[in-house]
């Protein structure tokens, strides 16, 4: 009977082989991401990715974030070709705006979009499907004729209930591939005991999801990065490492394992490496020393001012004007009130509405604060907001930061091919996840403060 190999290849990306079929997951390999936020912990060059190609026959992309999907990745011409002489398919979730699919179309790519639940065979023995999560992300299933495997990358399965509910739908896994460190903003540089408990949840979250889907290996990925701007670079403060996962989980009977980039091991005869562990132990040790990432120009306010005016004018060209407005009258939800931004770099503190834009406050009060390239970001870009959520290039208070979401968000909204008007009130599904995600942040900071 074939093997079913696994190669860690970084990060969240692994290359899983099945007789002729092997599935590249979320190929990010070098530079820093989103935006000059995070890097590798183990970074190699250009010259491995052709033999990793030259074993792949399938690339599946989780979701749309830069971590998962890396443009300078399918932008590179050599890898192009190589996808395309090796006729390499790459596999993605449907989505309504398709901006991935006809992205990676427009380079000459074949993709195949994956719509929910749909089951499809990849040759003769192996059998896949990409089932949904949340606003953006996926996870995949993959099943050999002895062997089901979850790459659950960094889906937000965290509450027991959740996991059960997918359980019943999908049954159980002999080998589960899970996020093992946070990877968002936690609290400010004082709040180091909210970053303890998120990386402590975290250590639980897996524990729930090996032992409800009765998962016989676990292999901890999707967390092999560090903060990497001088702005976030506090927050390495409490993440997790493989040693911090491994104790963790010393006295369950989870069988815990850490590849190291490179390692092939048989599915079914995961045992733990311990060159692995030392390799892994000695590039966190590193982490201080790593290169730190800057923001070395200011956006004057000028700038700002008109980076505004173009992102108001997409604003409601995508959104009711008169919903927004209702929304800022209705002040007890909070929503499109005026916020208060402090510009580390400016030393100023601005007032921001979406209706008035950015004017000069002139007490050094505020809600949030960031760089003046943060919020130009923002300006520029749909996913701007949600890059700084995860970034953490800021700061900001518990009310501060709920404020701030409320106000700059909406972008996201649209980045999913969404839009605040009368239409969304028929997706029930998106109002009740934002609203869910927004409380847990609140619930969460407010135990512990």
């Amino acid at each position: 009977m074939k093997k079913t190999n696994i190669e860690l290849i970084n990060h969240a990306s692994v290359l899983i082989s099945h007789g002729k079929t092997s599935i590249l997951s979320d190929p990010w390999y070098m530079g820093s991401v989103f935006h000059n936020g995070w890097r590798l912990i183990h970074e190699f060059d250009n010259n491995k990715i052709s033999g990793i190609l030259s074993r792949t026959s399938h690339i599946y992309i989780s979701h749309e974030h830069p971590d998962h999907f890396s443009t300078n990745f399918f932008l590179n011409k050599e890898n192009q070709k190589i996808i395309k002489n090796n006729n390499i398919k790459i596999i993605f979730q449907h989505t309504k705006d398709k901006r991935i699919i006809n992205f990676l179309k427009k380079l000459g790519l074949s993709v195949k979009e994956f719509y929910e639940d749909e089951k499809v065979k990849l040759g003769s023995s192996v059998e896949i499907q990409i089932v949904k999560h949340d606003f953006i992300d996926s996870s995949l299933i993959i099943k050999t004729p002895n062997l089901k495997i979850l790459n659950l990358n960094d889906c937000p399965l965290r509450d027991e209930r959740e996991i059960k509910k997918f359980k019943k739908k999908h049954g159980s896994f002999d080998l589960l591939l899970t996020q093992f460190s946070y990877a968002a903003w936690k609290g400010g540089i004082e709040r180091k005991d909210y970053r303890e408990k998120a990386s402590m949840e975290k250590l639980k979250t897996i524990k729930n999801q090996a032992t409800i889907l009765n998962c016989k290996s676990i292999i901890p990925f999707a967390s092999f990065v560090y903060f990497s701007n001088e702005l976030n670079f506090y927050m390495n403060d409490s993440i997790n490492t493989p040693d911090k996962v491994k104790n963790f989980f010393s006295s369950s009977n989870l069988n815990i394992i850490f590849l190291y980039p490179g390692e092939i091991q048989e599915c079914q005869k995961l045992r733990q490496n311990v060159l692995s562990l030392d390799s892994w132990r000695k590039n966190y040790k590193e982490i201080n020393n790593n290169k730190k990432d800057q923001f070395n120009e200011s956006i004057y306010i000028d700038n700002l001012k008109e980076a505004f005016i173009s992102y108001r004018n997409k604003i409601f060209k995508k959104n009711s004007k008169f919903l927004i407005y209702i929304l800022s009258k209705t002040k007890i939800l909070n929503f499109f009130q005026p916020i208060k931004i402090n510009l580390y770099d400016h030393k100023k503190v601005y007032i921001y509405s979406i209706f008035d834009g950015l004017s000069e406050y002139k007490n050094f009060e505020f809600d949030i604060s960031m760089h003046s390239q943060s919020l130009f970001f923002i300006f520029k870009n749909e996913f701007g907001f949600d890059t700084l959520t995860v970034n953490g290039c800021f700061d900001a208070s518990i009310n501060g930061f709920s404020k701030s979401t409320k106000s700059l968000a909406i972008g996201s909204l649209n980045a999913l091919g969404l839009g605040l008007n009368l239409k969304l009130l028929k997706e029930i599904k998106i109002i009740f996840i934002f609203l869910k995600k927004l409380n847990f942040f609140s619930r969460n900071m407010k135990k512990i403060t």
